[in-house]
């Protein structure tokens, strides 16, 4: 299993932005045994193969990867994904979107992956949820929070969009010591559900950036939301200063600053997160149950031929049965509900050990003692 990183802040805002694009093209089909992650932070490539199936799947993807991408082979890998799942590679330590996206990519792979690789990931999730728990509770929850703070002073914020981060922005500037006026600016204001905010169609955007002492925009745009030229015409109306925080990917302007205009894109504010380091127990949980997981599915192929053996040796017997009772069934129905029966049980049993060498250690040990007991030739 190999992998390839493209994060911040290795990897430039506008290089993510380019990988994450064609991720998300309609057109996309990815080849099985390739799991994909996109965030606004980073773009991770996993294919089940070696070195020379990543170089070739990256290629087809993206043509070629940028400076600062990490290649990962092996467990290093599975102590990667789990760490991303539990928020310990975000600037916002424990960040909670983070969770929520390894989720839905690992549910948006679903028949693309094998088992195994399935398995790690879901316990990646699991795991992901162990590590919030054993976290100290943070001032910030995520970028959207740190982004609520770093305008909260201002009497009155706009924020551009309706999604989960914008959302997010939104709630947390409501949740601050001395709430501001919050507008949200969207293309669906009538599905905008947030109590004490005011809503705008988002063909006001222009009129926010003119008004308004500070901006969030979260949209999930495919591109700016307007030209250089139209953002600067808008900001030559302004006489006070504005601050413009920029949390979409791509994002949803030109780099803007001037001497009215404080502008923070998403790196920016990913700089800005305060981390709080008091992880040794978390960091060993997670890297315990990274090497678990990575345990398990490296022996996939050891286990998998002899548990395909013991399957089969099982309908064995139970075609055997059943044809040894089939002469005492008068209708051939009757004979066809015994084997369904009989193959239910038989594998209902079987599936007891086979569990157990899935969630072993060391599953090789235990399956060569089951192969024993079962008398099959390992």
């Amino acid at each position: 299993m190999t992998s390839a990183s493209c994060a911040y802040p290795a990897v430039p805002a506008e290089d993510r932005a380019v990988l994450g694009a064609r991720l998300s093209a309609p057109d996309l089909r990815l080849p099985a045994g390739v799991f994909t992650l996109a965030t606004c932070l980073r773009v991770e490539v996993v294919v089940e193969g070696p070195r020379r199936r990543l170089d070739d799947v990256v290629g087809d993807l993206f043509g070629a990867l940028p400076p600062g991408t990490i290649v990962r082979e092996d467990a290093d890998v599975t102590t990667h994904l789990f760490r991303i799942a539990a928020g310990l590679e975000s600037p916002v330590l424990g960040e909670r979107e983070i969770l929520t996206q390894f989720r839905q990519a690992v549910a948006d792979a679903q028949g693309r992956l094998s088992g195994a690789l399935t398995k790690m990931l879901q316990t990646a999730v699991a795991a992901g949820r162990g590590a919030r728990d054993r976290l100290p509770e943070s001032p910030h929850g995520s970028l959207a929070v740190v982004a609520a703070q770093l305008v909260g002073p201002a009497p009155a914020v706009a924020v551009l969009g309706a999604g989960r981060m914008a959302t997010a922005a939104a709630e947390a500037l409501g949740s601050l010591p001395a709430p501001p006026d919050v507008t949200v600016v969207a293309r669906a204001p009538e599905k905008v559900r947030l109590p004490g905010v005011a809503v705008w169609p988002f063909d006001r955007v222009g009129e926010a950036l003119r008004r308004l002492p500070a901006v969030i925009s979260a949209t999930s745009a495919k591109g700016f939301l307007m030209d250089e030229a139209s953002m600067a015409a808008i900001l030559r109306t302004r006489d006070a200063p504005l601050t413009l925080v920029d949390l979409a990917m791509p994002p949803d302007f030109p780099v803007t600053e001037s001497d009215l205009v404080h502008y923070l894109p998403i790196d920016r504010v990913a700089a800005r997160a305060a981390k709080h380091r008091q992880l040794d127990e978390v960091d060993g949980f997670v890297e315990e149950e990274a090497a678990s997981a990575w345990s398990r599915y490296r022996n996939v192929d050891d286990v998998g031929p002899l548990i395909a053996e013991l399957y089969r040796s099982v309908d064995g017997v139970v075609s055997d049965t059943v044809d040894r009772f089939a002469t005492k069934l008068a209708d051939p129905a009757d004979v066809e509900i015994l084997r369904r029966a009989v193959r239910t049980a038989a594998r209902t049993l079987v599936s007891r050990p086979v569990g157990r060498i899935h969630e072993a250690d060391r599953p090789g040990e235990l399956a060569a003692v089951v192969a024993e007991v079962f008398g099959i030739d390992a």
